[in-house]
């Protein structure tokens, strides 16, 4: 007999065994575990101390940690007054892109507007998918929405043009 027919003996013949008992009650193993008490579904104090650990986690996070967010950046942080993650969570990113062009007194790159938005939307959500930390996820919905805007003009400029 091969060394593949004794592998294939030794596992019909476990298959066969009979069910382990449990050791103390002489039910079947999976019947106890079944039976045994589920942890209690999470309360209110949970809720407390996970919020306490995200104001934790918010408090020592740094504009720097952000992805995206590289030197020039913060630098135009320091300019617009932000200091911190929280403070940059309660802000509008058109808002701080607008602000930004006049103390600086010139237009900015639009693409400003997508870091400001993917640095916001981090400051907001710290489990924020990697792909929504990049500016240029930030870029592409912009390109898309104003694709979308630009695609209603012209459909109704077609139905003004048919009446």
């Amino acid at each position: 007999m091969g060394t593949g027919a004794v592998k294939k003996e030794r596992q019909t013949n476990l298959s066969r065994r009979p069910q382990r008992a449990h050791v103390h009650s002489g039910l079947p193993t999976q019947t106890v575990e079944l039976l045994r008490p589920r942890q209690k579904a999470p309360g209110p104090q949970d809720d407390t101390r996970r919020l306490r650990e995200r104001q934790h986690f918010q408090a020592t996070r740094q504009l720097g940690d952000l992805i995206s967010i590289g030197p020039a950046m913060l630098r135009d942080f320091e300019v617009l007054g932000i200091r911190n993650v929280a403070q940059l969570a309660r802000q509008n990113p058109r808002n701080l892109y607008e602000k930004l062009g006049r103390v600086a007194g010139q237009h900015q790159d639009i693409c400003v507007l997508d870091v400001f938005c993917a640095a916001v939307a981090q400051a907001r959500n710290p489990r924020l998918p990697t792909e929504r930390c990049q500016w240029w996820y930030w870029s592409r919905k912009r390109k898309q929405r104003s694709g979308e805007a630009a695609e209603r003009s012209r459909k109704g400029r077609k139905k003004t043009n048919l009446t």
